[in-house]
Protein backbone atom coordinates (compact mmCIF):
# COMPACT_ATOMS: atom_id res chain seq x y z
CA UNK A 1 0.00 0.00 0.00
CA UNK A 2 2.71 2.57 1.00
CA UNK A 3 5.10 1.60 -1.97
CA UNK A 4 1.81 1.98 -4.65
CA UNK A 5 0.87 5.21 -3.18
CA UNK A 6 4.64 6.35 -3.27
CA UNK A 7 4.14 4.97 -6.77
CA UNK A 8 1.09 7.75 -7.51
CA UNK A 9 3.08 10.70 -5.71
CA UNK A 10 5.67 10.53 -8.65
CA UNK A 11 3.14 12.16 -11.40
CA UNK A 12 2.72 14.96 -9.21
CA UNK A 13 6.05 15.21 -8.22
CA UNK A 14 7.03 15.87 -11.85
CA UNK A 15 3.72 18.43 -12.43
CA UNK A 16 5.07 20.49 -9.67
CA UNK A 17 8.13 20.27 -10.96
CA UNK A 18 7.65 21.30 -14.17
CA UNK A 19 5.39 24.04 -13.13
CA UNK A 20 7.98 25.45 -10.86
CA UNK A 21 10.76 25.73 -13.95
CA UNK A 22 8.14 27.15 -16.12
CA UNK A 23 7.40 29.85 -13.04
CA UNK A 24 11.02 30.45 -12.77
CA UNK A 25 11.86 30.45 -16.68
CA UNK A 26 8.88 32.95 -17.08
CA UNK A 27 9.71 35.39 -13.91
CA UNK A 28 13.08 35.21 -14.05
CA UNK A 29 13.18 36.27 -18.38
CA UNK A 30 11.27 38.80 -17.18
CA UNK A 31 13.26 40.19 -14.57
CA UNK A 32 16.16 39.63 -16.80
CA UNK A 33 14.68 41.31 -19.65
CA UNK A 34 12.74 44.05 -18.13
CA UNK A 35 16.40 45.13 -16.56
CA UNK A 36 17.69 45.27 -20.54
CA UNK A 37 14.65 47.41 -20.88
CA UNK A 38 15.60 49.83 -18.41
CA UNK A 39 19.20 49.69 -19.53
CA UNK A 40 18.63 50.52 -23.21
CA UNK A 41 15.35 52.77 -23.16
CA UNK A 42 14.75 54.08 -19.74
CA UNK A 43 17.84 55.13 -18.04
CA UNK A 44 18.46 58.70 -18.58
CA UNK A 45 22.36 58.87 -18.75
CA UNK A 46 24.85 61.38 -20.46
CA UNK A 47 25.80 60.93 -24.49
CA UNK A 48 29.12 61.06 -26.15
CA UNK A 49 28.05 61.83 -29.97
CA UNK A 50 31.71 60.61 -31.19
CA UNK A 51 31.53 57.36 -29.11
CA UNK A 52 29.92 54.94 -31.91
CA UNK A 53 33.68 53.88 -32.82
CA UNK A 54 37.11 54.55 -32.56
CA UNK A 55 40.28 54.29 -34.30
CA UNK A 56 43.08 55.67 -36.10
CA UNK A 57 43.59 57.96 -39.38
CA UNK A 58 46.08 55.87 -41.78
CA UNK A 59 46.60 57.98 -44.72
CA UNK A 60 45.00 61.53 -45.50
CA UNK A 61 45.87 62.66 -49.20
CA UNK A 62 44.41 64.03 -52.34
CA UNK A 63 43.01 67.45 -53.25
CA UNK A 64 39.90 68.99 -54.29
CA UNK A 65 36.76 66.61 -54.73
CA UNK A 66 39.38 63.87 -54.47
CA UNK A 67 40.45 64.39 -51.46
CA UNK A 68 40.53 60.92 -49.09
CA UNK A 69 41.05 59.61 -45.40
CA UNK A 70 41.65 55.93 -44.70
CA UNK A 71 41.00 55.20 -41.44
CA UNK A 72 41.48 51.45 -39.05
CA UNK A 73 38.73 50.90 -36.82
CA UNK A 74 39.70 49.88 -33.61
CA UNK A 75 39.69 46.09 -32.74
CA UNK A 76 36.10 45.68 -31.59
CA UNK A 77 34.48 47.73 -34.44
CA UNK A 78 36.08 45.66 -37.27
CA UNK A 79 33.19 44.07 -37.80
CA UNK A 80 30.55 46.87 -37.86
CA UNK A 81 29.07 47.56 -41.17
CA UNK A 82 26.14 49.84 -40.30
CA UNK A 83 28.01 53.22 -40.64
CA UNK A 84 29.63 52.06 -44.18
CA UNK A 85 27.13 53.28 -46.62
CA UNK A 86 26.41 56.76 -44.57
CA UNK A 87 28.02 60.48 -44.45
CA UNK A 88 29.39 60.42 -40.79
CA UNK A 89 31.23 62.85 -38.70
CA UNK A 90 35.07 61.64 -38.03
CA UNK A 91 36.10 63.72 -35.26
CA UNK A 92 39.59 64.56 -34.07
CA UNK A 93 40.19 67.01 -31.14
CA UNK A 94 38.70 70.06 -32.06
CA UNK A 95 38.46 69.13 -36.15
CA UNK A 96 35.82 67.18 -37.51
CA UNK A 97 35.81 65.69 -41.30
CA UNK A 98 32.45 65.62 -42.43
CA UNK A 99 32.88 62.30 -44.36
CA UNK A 100 31.16 59.95 -47.26
CA UNK A 101 30.39 56.34 -47.62
CA UNK A 102 33.41 53.65 -47.08
CA UNK A 103 34.97 52.79 -50.86
CA UNK A 104 34.19 48.94 -50.77
CA UNK A 105 37.63 47.28 -49.85
CA UNK A 106 39.22 44.32 -48.44
CA UNK A 107 41.02 44.11 -44.97
CA UNK A 108 40.39 46.19 -41.83
CA UNK A 109 41.38 49.85 -43.18
CA UNK A 110 38.50 52.34 -44.90
CA UNK A 111 38.79 54.78 -47.31
CA UNK A 112 36.32 57.59 -47.46
CA UNK A 113 35.90 60.37 -49.52
CA UNK A 114 36.18 63.34 -47.50
CA UNK A 115 33.40 66.01 -48.04
CA UNK A 116 34.18 69.17 -46.09
CA UNK A 117 37.39 69.70 -43.11
CA UNK A 118 36.49 71.85 -40.41
CA UNK A 119 39.58 72.73 -38.35
CA UNK A 120 42.82 71.59 -39.18
CA UNK A 121 43.53 68.34 -41.33
CA UNK A 122 44.48 64.97 -39.83
CA UNK A 123 47.83 63.55 -39.02
CA UNK A 124 48.77 59.64 -40.09
CA UNK A 125 48.17 58.33 -36.41
CA UNK A 126 45.49 60.74 -35.02
CA UNK A 127 42.54 58.77 -33.26
CA UNK A 128 39.24 59.58 -34.29
CA UNK A 129 35.37 59.54 -33.12
CA UNK A 130 32.81 58.51 -35.52
CA UNK A 131 29.81 61.06 -34.76
CA UNK A 132 26.65 60.01 -36.75
CA UNK A 133 25.50 63.36 -35.68
CA UNK A 134 28.14 64.86 -37.92
CA UNK A 135 28.45 68.17 -36.73
CA UNK A 136 28.83 68.55 -33.10
CA UNK A 137 28.06 72.89 -32.49
CA UNK A 138 26.42 75.00 -34.63
CA UNK A 139 29.40 76.81 -35.63
CA UNK A 140 31.15 73.58 -37.28
CA UNK A 141 27.74 73.11 -39.29
CA UNK A 142 28.21 76.49 -40.46
CA UNK A 143 25.39 78.31 -38.82
CA UNK A 144 25.18 81.51 -36.45
CA UNK A 145 24.15 80.83 -33.30
CA UNK A 146 22.65 82.01 -30.00
CA UNK A 147 23.01 80.44 -26.80
CA UNK A 148 20.14 80.94 -24.99
CA UNK A 149 17.90 79.57 -21.90
CA UNK A 150 14.47 78.59 -22.36
CA UNK A 151 12.09 78.69 -18.37
CA UNK A 152 9.29 76.75 -17.40
CA UNK A 153 6.52 77.73 -15.76
CA UNK A 154 7.31 75.46 -12.68
CA UNK A 155 10.85 78.03 -12.93
CA UNK A 156 13.14 74.85 -14.38
CA UNK A 157 15.86 76.28 -16.80
CA UNK A 158 16.98 74.66 -19.84
CA UNK A 159 19.55 75.75 -22.61
CA UNK A 160 19.12 76.03 -25.66
CA UNK A 161 20.40 77.04 -29.63
CA UNK A 162 19.04 79.44 -31.30
CA UNK A 163 20.17 79.46 -34.55
CA UNK A 164 18.64 82.79 -36.59
CA UNK A 165 17.53 83.03 -40.17
CA UNK A 166 19.47 84.69 -42.48
CA UNK A 167 16.79 87.11 -43.27
CA UNK A 168 14.21 88.65 -40.57
CA UNK A 169 11.49 85.52 -40.27
CA UNK A 170 8.71 85.17 -38.18
CA UNK A 171 9.20 81.17 -39.15
CA UNK A 172 10.63 78.94 -36.00
CA UNK A 173 11.22 75.11 -36.03
CA UNK A 174 11.89 74.06 -32.74
CA UNK A 175 13.77 70.23 -32.40
CA UNK A 176 13.28 68.01 -30.03
CA UNK A 177 16.37 65.35 -29.51
CA UNK A 178 16.39 61.43 -28.67
CA UNK A 179 17.35 59.96 -25.36
CA UNK A 180 20.68 59.49 -24.64
CA UNK A 181 21.74 62.04 -27.40
CA UNK A 182 22.40 65.53 -27.20
CA UNK A 183 21.50 69.09 -29.32
CA UNK A 184 24.17 68.04 -31.99
CA UNK A 185 21.38 65.27 -32.96
CA UNK A 186 18.95 67.91 -34.20
CA UNK A 187 21.74 69.62 -36.94
CA UNK A 188 21.09 67.98 -39.99
CA UNK A 189 17.38 68.35 -39.17
CA UNK A 190 18.31 72.24 -38.70
CA UNK A 191 20.33 72.60 -41.39
CA UNK A 192 17.67 71.91 -43.88
CA UNK A 193 15.19 74.22 -41.80
CA UNK A 194 17.48 76.90 -42.16
CA UNK A 195 18.15 76.66 -45.64
CA UNK A 196 13.76 77.25 -45.83
CA UNK A 197 14.35 81.06 -43.73
CA UNK A 198 13.24 79.25 -40.94
CA UNK A 199 14.89 80.29 -37.16
CA UNK A 200 15.62 77.27 -34.94
CA UNK A 201 15.58 76.80 -31.63
CA UNK A 202 17.56 73.75 -30.31
CA UNK A 203 16.08 72.61 -27.49
CA UNK A 204 17.20 70.51 -23.74
CA UNK A 205 14.72 68.57 -21.73
CA UNK A 206 15.58 66.98 -18.04
CA UNK A 207 18.28 64.53 -18.00
CA UNK A 208 20.30 66.49 -20.11
CA UNK A 209 23.79 67.97 -19.57
CA UNK A 210 23.19 71.73 -18.13
CA UNK A 211 19.89 70.84 -17.55
CA UNK A 212 17.76 69.34 -14.22
CA UNK A 213 18.20 65.75 -13.68
CA UNK A 214 15.08 63.36 -13.32
CA UNK A 215 14.11 62.85 -10.21
CA UNK A 216 13.92 58.52 -10.61
CA UNK A 217 16.93 58.55 -13.44
CA UNK A 218 14.60 57.92 -16.35
CA UNK A 219 13.15 58.82 -19.37
CA UNK A 220 9.34 59.71 -19.42
CA UNK A 221 8.58 59.09 -23.30
CA UNK A 222 6.68 62.77 -23.25
CA UNK A 223 4.87 61.92 -20.48
CA UNK A 224 6.46 64.82 -18.47
CA UNK A 225 9.06 66.29 -20.79
CA UNK A 226 5.97 68.29 -22.81
CA UNK A 227 6.75 71.14 -20.50
CA UNK A 228 9.75 71.79 -21.55
CA UNK A 229 8.93 71.80 -25.14
CA UNK A 230 5.85 74.06 -24.22
CA UNK A 231 8.11 76.49 -22.49
CA UNK A 232 9.90 76.26 -26.23
CA UNK A 233 6.54 77.17 -27.69
CA UNK A 234 6.27 80.06 -25.17
CA UNK A 235 9.52 81.60 -26.27
CA UNK A 236 9.57 81.31 -30.04
CA UNK A 237 5.99 83.21 -29.47
CA UNK A 238 7.57 85.73 -27.51
CA UNK A 239 9.94 86.01 -30.56
CA UNK A 240 7.14 86.69 -32.80
CA UNK A 241 6.82 83.19 -34.23
CA UNK A 242 3.88 83.28 -37.03
CA UNK A 243 4.68 79.72 -37.69
CA UNK A 244 5.39 76.81 -35.77
CA UNK A 245 7.45 73.36 -36.92
CA UNK A 246 8.40 70.67 -34.54
CA UNK A 247 10.73 67.98 -35.12
CA UNK A 248 11.78 65.30 -33.01
CA UNK A 249 13.78 62.18 -33.29
CA UNK A 250 13.45 58.59 -31.58
CA UNK A 251 12.60 60.04 -28.03
CA UNK A 252 12.54 63.03 -28.67
CA UNK A 253 10.07 62.35 -31.07
CA UNK A 254 7.75 60.90 -27.86
CA UNK A 255 8.28 64.22 -26.51
CA UNK A 256 6.78 66.01 -29.20
CA UNK A 257 3.99 63.66 -29.33
CA UNK A 258 3.62 64.09 -25.46
CA UNK A 259 3.26 68.02 -26.29
CA UNK A 260 0.92 67.37 -29.13
CA UNK A 261 -1.28 64.71 -26.58
CA UNK A 262 -1.19 67.46 -23.43
CA UNK A 263 -0.07 70.34 -24.06
CA UNK A 264 -1.63 73.93 -23.56
CA UNK A 265 -0.40 75.45 -26.63
CA UNK A 266 -0.48 72.72 -28.82
CA UNK A 267 -2.83 74.24 -31.15
CA UNK A 268 -0.01 76.92 -32.27
CA UNK A 269 1.32 73.80 -34.10
CA UNK A 270 1.50 74.24 -38.03
CA UNK A 271 3.53 70.86 -39.08
CA UNK A 272 5.55 68.26 -37.76
CA UNK A 273 8.51 66.40 -39.20
CA UNK A 274 9.82 63.32 -37.02
CA UNK A 275 12.84 61.28 -37.74
CA UNK A 276 12.45 57.37 -36.44
CA UNK A 277 10.22 58.67 -32.98
CA UNK A 278 9.26 56.36 -30.31
CA UNK A 279 5.74 56.69 -30.93
CA UNK A 280 4.50 53.73 -28.94
CA UNK A 281 6.66 52.51 -25.90
CA UNK A 282 5.16 49.44 -25.49
CA UNK A 283 5.04 49.00 -29.07
CA UNK A 284 8.63 49.30 -29.41
CA UNK A 285 9.86 46.88 -26.80
CA UNK A 286 7.61 44.10 -28.44
CA UNK A 287 9.28 44.64 -32.03
CA UNK A 288 12.61 45.23 -30.91
CA UNK A 289 12.23 42.09 -29.11
CA UNK A 290 12.17 40.07 -32.36
CA UNK A 291 16.61 41.58 -32.88
CA UNK A 292 16.92 39.49 -29.64
CA UNK A 293 17.55 36.18 -28.28
CA UNK A 294 17.20 34.58 -25.41
CA UNK A 295 20.73 34.37 -23.32
CA UNK A 296 21.08 30.34 -23.47
CA UNK A 297 20.74 28.62 -26.35
CA UNK A 298 20.51 31.90 -28.84
CA UNK A 299 16.46 30.83 -29.50
CA UNK A 300 14.14 33.51 -30.19
CA UNK A 301 12.28 34.89 -27.38
CA UNK A 302 9.16 33.32 -26.92
CA UNK A 303 5.87 36.37 -27.65
CA UNK A 304 4.72 34.99 -23.88
CA UNK A 305 7.79 36.04 -22.26
CA UNK A 306 7.66 39.09 -24.09
CA UNK A 307 4.58 40.32 -22.38
CA UNK A 308 5.88 38.99 -19.08
CA UNK A 309 8.55 41.55 -19.11
CA UNK A 310 6.61 44.22 -20.55
CA UNK A 311 4.34 43.28 -17.42
CA UNK A 312 7.80 43.03 -15.54
CA UNK A 313 8.43 46.72 -16.86
CA UNK A 314 5.19 48.33 -15.77
CA UNK A 315 5.82 46.59 -12.30
CA UNK A 316 9.46 47.17 -11.73
CA UNK A 317 9.89 50.98 -13.06
CA UNK A 318 6.60 52.31 -13.18
CA UNK A 319 5.79 52.71 -16.58
CA UNK A 320 1.98 53.66 -18.08
CA UNK A 321 2.56 51.73 -21.27
CA UNK A 322 -1.21 54.03 -22.04
CA UNK A 323 0.11 57.34 -21.27
CA UNK A 324 2.87 56.80 -23.94
CA UNK A 325 1.17 54.81 -26.50
CA UNK A 326 0.81 58.00 -29.14
CA UNK A 327 -0.59 55.51 -31.72
CA UNK A 328 -3.95 55.10 -30.37
CA UNK A 329 -4.34 58.61 -29.19
CA UNK A 330 -7.24 59.59 -31.17
CA UNK A 331 -7.07 62.60 -33.57
CA UNK A 332 -3.00 63.53 -31.83
CA UNK A 333 -1.84 64.41 -35.00
CA UNK A 334 -4.39 66.99 -36.66
CA UNK A 335 -1.69 68.95 -38.90
CA UNK A 336 0.79 68.33 -41.59
CA UNK A 337 2.89 65.57 -40.95
CA UNK A 338 6.52 64.32 -42.46
CA UNK A 339 8.01 61.36 -40.61
CA UNK A 340 11.13 59.47 -42.09
CA UNK A 341 12.02 55.49 -40.31
CA UNK A 342 15.23 53.40 -41.60
CA UNK A 343 14.35 49.99 -42.89
CA UNK A 344 16.93 48.26 -40.69
CA UNK A 345 16.33 50.17 -37.33
CA UNK A 346 16.46 47.45 -34.51
CA UNK A 347 16.41 50.76 -31.85
CA UNK A 348 12.82 51.89 -32.86
CA UNK A 349 11.98 48.74 -35.74
CA UNK A 350 10.33 49.56 -39.12
CA UNK A 351 6.64 47.96 -37.61
CA UNK A 352 6.55 50.68 -34.63
CA UNK A 353 6.07 53.03 -37.15
CA UNK A 354 4.05 51.64 -39.86
CA UNK A 355 1.58 51.23 -36.98
CA UNK A 356 1.37 54.95 -36.25
CA UNK A 357 1.01 55.84 -40.09
CA UNK A 358 -1.61 53.89 -40.54
CA UNK A 359 -3.65 55.01 -37.47
CA UNK A 360 -2.44 58.46 -35.79
CA UNK A 361 -0.61 59.75 -38.62
CA UNK A 362 -2.88 58.49 -41.39
CA UNK A 363 -2.84 61.35 -44.24
CA UNK A 364 1.08 62.08 -42.84
CA UNK A 365 4.26 61.53 -45.40
CA UNK A 366 5.80 58.52 -44.31
CA UNK A 367 9.82 58.40 -46.10
CA UNK A 368 11.59 54.91 -45.90
CA UNK A 369 14.90 55.02 -45.94
CA UNK A 370 16.43 52.00 -47.31
CA UNK A 371 19.43 50.39 -45.62
CA UNK A 372 19.23 53.47 -42.94
CA UNK A 373 19.77 52.23 -39.03
CA UNK A 374 18.28 54.44 -36.17
CA UNK A 375 18.41 57.69 -36.94
CA UNK A 376 20.22 57.79 -40.29
CA UNK A 377 17.93 58.64 -42.54
CA UNK A 378 20.08 61.64 -43.16
CA UNK A 379 23.54 59.99 -43.38
CA UNK A 380 22.24 57.11 -45.92
CA UNK A 381 20.50 59.77 -48.09
CA UNK A 382 21.71 63.52 -47.50
CA UNK A 383 19.88 65.01 -50.78
CA UNK A 384 16.78 62.99 -50.36
CA UNK A 385 16.67 64.11 -46.68
CA UNK A 386 16.55 67.57 -47.39
CA UNK A 387 14.36 67.62 -50.30
CA UNK A 388 11.47 65.85 -48.57
CA UNK A 389 11.59 68.71 -46.06
CA UNK A 390 11.95 71.57 -48.63
CA UNK A 391 8.59 69.65 -50.28
CA UNK A 392 7.00 69.36 -47.16
CA UNK A 393 7.62 72.89 -46.23
CA UNK A 394 6.46 74.68 -49.59
CA UNK A 395 3.72 72.55 -49.67
CA UNK A 396 2.57 73.80 -46.03
CA UNK A 397 3.13 77.21 -46.74
CA UNK A 398 1.53 76.93 -49.75
CA UNK A 399 -1.34 75.38 -48.00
Amino acid sequence: MTRSRKRRRWPWVILFSAIALVGVFYVGGAWYFSGLVYEDALKSEPYDPTDLQGGQVVAFDGTGEDLLVTIRPDDEYLEETKFDDSVMGLVLGESLLVVGPAVPGEGPEQTRPVIDVVGDSPGVGDRYGLSRDVWLTPEQADLDVEYVDITTLDGRVFPAWQIPAAKKSDKWAILTHGKGAARSEMLRMARSLHKRKYNVLVITYTGDVGAPPYDDGMVHYGRTEWQELEAAVTYVEDQGANRIILGGTSHGGAVTLGFLARGNLARKVDGVILDAPASSFEDVIDYAADYRTLPIGDLPIPESLEDAATMMVSVRYGVDFSAINYTDMDDLVTVPLLTFQGTDDETVPRAVNDRFMRLAGEGGTYVLVDGADHVLAWNVDPEGYHDQIKDFLKELEEG
